[in-house]
This record gives C-alpha cells, structure tokens and sequence, in this order.
C-alpha cells in the first residue's frame, strides 16, 4: 500500500528493517522473564478461564469482567497462548514483544501516511520502539491489553487515513470500524479513537463537511456503549475510589500534575518504576502544575495556529489519548503509571522527531558537515541511552523479588512494595524473609488488611495455627468483608482437626463471593472429614458449575463419588481430571477398579 517506486519500496524496507531490528534488541531481555506477581495469577497462572477452549468458556469470557474489566480479547489471546505454552513465560513474553514490533511497524506506517516523510516517520517509530516507559507495557504479561489494543488502535487509524483518500463508505471505513471494536474488546482506553479521527481530519486539512460528521458517529457510539462497560466494571470492583468525585479543583490539580509527570518521564526517562506511590490530592497543589500545564497548551495553540498544524496534533494527540487516566474518575491507589503512556506518548515523539529533522534541514554557512556530524552523533548518542535504559529496565521485570526490590530502592517506604515482595519470598518458601517484609508493611500502613493475612500464611505454612488464626482476625477487623481472610482462616482450622468452625468460615467467605472457588472445593474436603458426602457433592458441583476448568475439583468430585459408591460417575470424573492436567492418585485408581468389579469395597 505504501508503493510509490522500486526506490522508495527499498527506503522502506530498510527503514522498516531498521525500527524492528533496534527494537528487538532492545526489548530481547525480557524474553528471558517469568511471570511476576502482580495481577499474572489473575490473569494467567491462576485463571482457569485460559485452559479450556470451548464454545461455553469462550461464550463467558465475553459476559464477564476480569479483574475488574471488560478485556475479553485479551483473555481469548491468553487462552490461545495456554494451548501451547501452559505455564511456560516465554510464550507470553515472545507474544507481547511481537505484538509491539507489529505496533512499531504500524507507527511508522500511519506517520508516513500523514506527513510523506520517512525520516520523520522512522523517528517517530525509533522512539516508540526504543522508550524504556513503554517497558511496562511490554515484559509485563498482565499488560497485553496495552500492547493487544494499541495494535488494533494504529491499524484502524492507518484504515481510516486510506478512507480519506476517497472519503466513500467502503472497505477502508468498515475494516476501521471493526478494527476498533477489537481494540476496545482490548482495553477501554481505545475510547479515545473517534476524537483521534477528527484530529485526523483537521491535520490533513479535511474539508467541513456532512460526510465528515456523519462517519464518526458510529465510532462515537460505540466508545459510549464501551466507556459504560468499562465504568460499570471498575465500580464493580470496587476500583473507584470515593475521596474526590466532589472536588472538580481537586481533580484539575491531579490531571495536570499527571500531565507534567509523562512529559517529564517522557524526555527524562529515569528513576522509573512499576508503583509510583500514591499522591493524595491534600498533597498536589493546584499551583504549579495547571498553571505550567495551561501554559503548555496556550504556546503550543498560539504557535501552531500562526505557522503550521503540527504543533497542535502532536500536542492533541497526547492529551486526548491520555484523558482517560488522568484520573477525573478517581480509580485505584495509583494516579500515574507507566503504562499509562504507551499510545499517548505518540503525540510528543512525533513533535520531537519533526523538530529534529527541522533543525537537521537547517542551512549553515560553511559549517554544514559539522552540523550534521554533531546531529548524527546527538541522535546515536540518544537512541543509545535509550536503548541502553530499555535493556536494563526489561531485566528489572525477571521476576517479583527483583520487581520489587527494584520499586523499594526508588521509594523505600512504600508498603505496597514490601507486601508483594513478601509473598513473592513465600512463593520461593523464604519464610523468615517474607515475615519480615510483612511486619515493613504494617508498620508501614497498618490499617492496610493484605498483610496480616499474607503474614498469617506464613505462619500456617510454618504449623503455627494459633498466630495465624490471630492474623487472620485481625485482617477481618479491619477488612470484615475479606473473602480471603475467612478463607485462610478456615484452612487453619481445618488444619487444626476443626472441620465444623473450618466449615463455618468457608460459609463465611462464599457468602461475601459467591464464585470464590476454592472455598466451595476446600468446604467440600471438611464436609467428607464429616462424612456428609451429599453437602460436599453439592459444593464439588456449584464449584464446576462456576469453573469447569479446574482439574482439582473433578479429581475431588471423584473421590467423594467413590466414597458414595457411584463409580461410574467417578471415573468419568478421573478422566476429565487427566484432561485437565490434574495428576491422579494411582491408590485411587486400584481402588475404583477393585469396587468397580465387586461393587462394596470400602475406601
């Protein structure tokens, strides 16, 4: 498509060689990570909605949230993936650097496509490809939506430019359309598309026409019917925060400091991290930052207005794609994040890329190969410390102690760090470690419930019941909704030789979260320790109603249909189990033969 001669087809394809080559390198160690702790188990190591591909499992990707949002094209990618890698990270990780190579591509692209410049274009992707902000967005296996929507975000963009050329309904305009409901089936971010295109529209100096309202109208639609989901969604969850809904200074503070923050990341790129502790809004002044803010937009609009258009798309372009995290709904405990900036950082690396090259085509007396040394040698200079941070930033990624040890050498007292780094030294069974960080974290915040309950894992693990048990309370009395707690805390008594108050706090915990699997599947195991077979088939079967993916429950269904002498169902159970990966006792298998033959022969 982008033909126009054998020689610009080569500059092309060099250039194009070039983006994904420096890229690749680049990004290359992060295919060396694991999966990390933060949000991976939610939505890949533990979710069992990746591990069947079905016709029912697919059906309820798209009819529900994961992990508070409506992404269920990225569950689908994760699904696909499970299929040949399991629980393998590189395949994830291979998958994520493609699909960002695949983005750079398209940057360059859709540049080309807007400004006829190669230079510009490739600068503009270089920068792309080589941030090391755009690391989070890549070796982090939870952040697929970033990159799985900005690659359907760039290609419906690229389709539209096309459709400009003729501005005629057909199959440009319709694969733009599709291309974007993919992209909000991705992440909710892409709602920003549609104002995108009439952006569009005024840098290529598209007429003022009916035509041109009247096709955006579809994209508008359906970035309100998606803006609504994902609202529903992150209230659902419970992600909203409540402190600021009232106080519109509030908010004009927080956005503008959010702003300054990414143009500050963007051109000083240090001192990055995964966590960026929370700054409440008591503490982000209005002044200086809507005043430095407004500053910025006013000289950008003035200047571009007289002179040229570019000004004002670069400077748009970033501000209208980051609008929806600049927190004027308030969600989660962060305001700024990395991640944030993947699409949006487009508009400040186009105006970069354009003022390079303006100040490259500058004439100079005499002095013009020493100019040009000089840019060559400031440019290699630049892309180098790129790449140099990008490189050592994906390293940081390898795994959650690393992760984050990584976020405490930046902010030491960040309890949230010391939190995760304590289950991540659980994981590896450094149990002294782990109590340790735990006991920094609630010294840190210790009205947060999270690691009195970690804390108390440790100590079960460790056969301490009574201090676990007490940990466990305390998570309560502070969190008295805690699903989790009451499950832990049924565990401890289970462990105890306490099957009825075990039994009693799982109630608790399914109460609180109806789909909380693992306490329908460990309720079960108490109620055969009770010998009440009839109650513990029941949560067996409410437990595969909700995940019928889980290899432990039928293995379980099927020991408690052998101790009700249903041993036909029972095998039927074991094999489903081994399809499902889950090992199978070989005790219980001799066991199930032998009663299948005579019918009576006790457990």
């Amino acid at each position: 498509m982008l033909r126009l001669g054998k020689q610009v087809d080569l500059k092309i394809i060099i250039t194009i060689a070039s983006i994904l080559i420096i890229t690749f390198f680049s990004f290359y160690p992060c295919l060396k990570n694991n999966f990390t702790n933060w949000d991976d188990n939610s939505y890949v190591t533990n979710n069992t909605s990746v591990r069947n591909l079905s016709t029912g499992n697919i059906r309820r990707i798209f009819s529900s949230f994961s992990v508070g949002n409506y992404q269920p094209a990225v569950i689908l990618s994760y699904l696909f993936e499970y299929r040949f890698f399991k629980l393998k990270p590189f395949g994830y990780h291979l998958t994520n650097l493609i699909l960002h190579l695949l983005n750079c591509l398209f940057v360059f692209w859709l540049f080309y496509l807007l400004t006829r410049k190669i230079s510009v274009s490739w600068l503009t992707a270089v920068l792309f490809g080589l941030h090391p902000l755009h690391v989070e967005s890549v070796a982090w296996i939870s952040e697929r939506k970033d990159v799985l929507y900005a690659c359907f975000f760039l290609a419906a963009l690229i389709c539209y430019c096309y459709y400009l050329r003729k501005e005629k309904i057909g199959k440009y305009y319709y694969s733009s359309l599709i291309l974007f409901i993919f992209s909000l089936l991705s992440k909710a971010m892409a709602i920003t598309l549609p104002a995108v295109l009439l952006l569009i529209d005024y840098f290529l100096h598209r007429k003022r026409s009916k035509t041109a309202l009247l096709d955006k109208i579809p994209f508008f639609i359906l970035s309100f019917i998606f803006g609504i989901i994902a609202a529903i969604g992150q209230y659902s969850s419970g992600a909203v925060r409540q402190e600021s809904l009232l106080n519109f200074v509030n908010k004009i503070a927080v956005s503008s400091y959010g702003i300054i923050f990414y143009l500050n990341k963007i051109l000083v790129p240090i001192k990055l991290s995964c966590f960026y502790p929370y700054a409440g809004t008591k503490e982000i002044s209005l002044f200086p930052y809507t005043f430095i803010t407004v500053v910025i937009l006013l000289a950008a609009v003035i200047i571009s207005s007289k002179r040229t258009r570019k000004i004002i798309f670069g400077s748009f372009l970033f501000l209208i794609t980051i609008l929806p995290v600049l927190q004027f709904i308030p969600i989660g405990n962060i305001i700024v994040a990395d991640r944030y900036i993947y699409i949006s950082s487009l508009g400040i690396f186009y105006l970069i890329s354009e003022g390079f090259i303006w100040l490259c085509a500058l004439k100079t007396k005499h002095l013009y190969f020493l100019q040009s040394l000089m840019m060559l040698i400031i440019l290699t200079g630049a892309l180098g410390i790129l790449a140099t941070l990008t490189w050592k930033r994906c390293q940081v990624w390898n795994n959650s102690i690393v992760l984050w040890s990584d976020v405490l050498k930046n902010y030491p007292n960040e309890a949230t760090a010391y939190k995760n780094r304590g289950v991540a030294y659980r994981d590896q069974g450094n149990f002294t470690q782990a109590i340790s960080d735990y006991n920094r974290a609630i010294e840190l915040n210790p009205n947060d419930a999270d690691p009195y309950n970690n804390r108390g894992v440790v100590y079960r693990d460790q056969g301490n019941f009574t201090q676990a048990i007490s940990d466990y309370n305390r998570a309560i009395e502070l969190k008295p909704n805690y699903a989790d707690a009451y499950y832990n805390r049924a565990l401890a008594y289970q462990a105890q030789g306490s099957p009825a108050q075990a039994i009693s706090n799982f109630s608790k915990a399914i109460k609180i979260d109806s789909h909380l699997v693992k306490a329908y599947n460990n309720r079960a195991t108490a109620y055969v320790q009770e010998k009440n077979y009839e109650l513990a088939l029941s949560d067996l079967n409410k437990a595969i109603e909700i995940t019928p993916n889980d290899g432990e429950v039928f293995y379980n269904r099927a020991v408690v249909r052998f101790l009700m002498k249903e041993y036909d169902k029972a095998w039927m159970d074991i094999h489903r189990a081994e399809e499902l990966g889950e090992k199978v006792d070989p005790k219980l298998i001799e066991l199930l033969r032998k009663a299948s033959k005579n019918k009576e022969l006790p457990l």
